[in-house]
């Protein structure tokens, strides 16, 4: 496919990005784990995390520099505790993924994190 961006008119290229096929590189799964999901795991696994709900961790997703990022990484990745966790995070992954055209995914995942 060959496009000739400067003849596009730059209202009409976030829906053109949207349509075409894209790839993920290098992905931690881990790093997928949206605010929802990430409560609920922490609700069934009993553990407790600094943020009172779902708003104040959305909040956190705001990141301001690396240790602000690997503070939610860390506490995501210590609620996925069972191949059901994982399973779970996988599919919503790839949803979205498939939401977004993406074809072609290289995921990582950490388990001793």
């Amino acid at each position: 496919m060959n496009i000739d961006f400067d003849r596009i008119p730059r209202d009409a290229l976030p829906a053109l990005l949207r349509t075409m096929p894209k790839a993920e590189l290098h992905l931690h799964i881990e790093g997928t784990l949206e605010p929802e999901m990430l409560l609920r795991l922490a609700h069934r696994h009993g553990v407790a995390l600094p943020w009172a709900g779902v708003e104040a961790l959305r909040a956190a997703y705001d990141f301001a520099d690396l240790q602000s990022f690997l503070d939610v990484y860390y506490a995501g990745a210590g609620v996925l505790r069972d191949e059901a966790d994982f399973f779970e995070l996988a599919w919503a992954y790839f949803e979205r993924a498939a939401a977004d055209n993406v074809v072609h995914a290289e995921i990582f995942f950490d388990p001793q994190t």
